[in-house]
């Protein structure tokens, strides 16, 4: 696969994610002229760019995308890499691809950016594991409906505390007192099984918490879903290690910039 279809894959995963915002932050009135014009700038083929935003469709609650199709590894690798990004920075980041076009050059960060599509086409295999942003929102809406029943599995606490903007490790906690909290990971499965994917986080904080962390897994999230409760699961789970490379984004102001807003001061 060359730069340009590379570059296409990171256009299409764009206007996937961010839909119609991505239409108004690229100036276009309709996703037909984007995919024309973005396909051009490139210098590959309408199709191509729409094609594979359908692919990305899947992993985005706003599409229903194609649930049925195995993602293809160009696709999941470039998703992995690209779904921790801001929009700003992944706007910034399509709007110089598009701008510049065929005659981008590639400067160290979309060399970078780039790197992680594999070169050569593989064959599209079955998923392993069901990305967070597919599942992710709706099983932890049903986790907290099932919570707030009569279940009798989890500890019963004071309340359900709301961790998922924190970063801690774990989408939930169960306060019984001041000295003892319960930790509750949420993962969902489309079907009624699969594997899951653990950040280092979430994993490191399982070490730690073991019998005070518990990993619910909902599965046949789309029909009749299933919750499954896994107690300690750094003791009870034997996960293979992944390191992927992950694309961070930070702005550089420059000293003579700077310079110039102090003496402006």
């Amino acid at each position: 696969m060359d730069n340009n279809r590379k570059l296409a894959h990171v256009v299409a995963y764009y206007i996937s994610r961010f839909d119609k915002d991505a239409l108004k932050n690229l100036g276009y009135g309709s996703f037909s002229e984007a995919f024309i014009q973005s396909a051009e700038a490139l210098g590959v083929k309408r199709n191509y760019l729409k094609f594979n935003r359908d692919e990305f469709d899947v992993v985005h609650p706003h599409k229903k995308g194609w649930r049925n199709r195995p993602i293809a590894p160009s696709i999941s690798d470039t998703i992995n890499a690209l779904q921790s990004l801001d929009k700003i920075a992944l706007t910034n980041i399509v709007q110089d691809i598009i701008k510049n076009g065929k005659k981008l050059e590639l400067i160290e960060d979309l060399e970078q950016l780039i790197s992680i599509i594999p070169d050569k086409r593989k064959k599209t295999k079955k998923r392993e594991y069901t990305l967070r942003n597919v599942t992710g929102k709706k099983a932890e809406e049903l986790f907290v409906d099932w919570f707030k029943s009569d279940q009798k599995i989890l500890p019963q606490g004071k309340n359900l505390v709301d961790m998922r903007d924190y970063g801690c490790g774990y989408d939930f906690q169960i306060v019984v007192s001041e000295k003892q909290v319960y930790a509750i990971e949420v993962k969902g499965l489309l079907e009624d099984e699969g594997g899951i994917l653990i950040t280092s986080k979430e994993w490191e904080t399982a070490s730690r918490m073991k019998t005070d962390y518990y990993l619910v897994l909902v599965s046949n999230i789309d029909s009749d879903a299933v919750i499954t409760i896994i107690n300690n699961p750094y003791e009870k789970l034997s996960p293979k290690r992944n390191l992927q490379t992950v694309i961070q984004v930070n702005w550089t102001v420059s000293p003579k910039e700077i310079r110039h807003i102090i003496e402006k001061s």
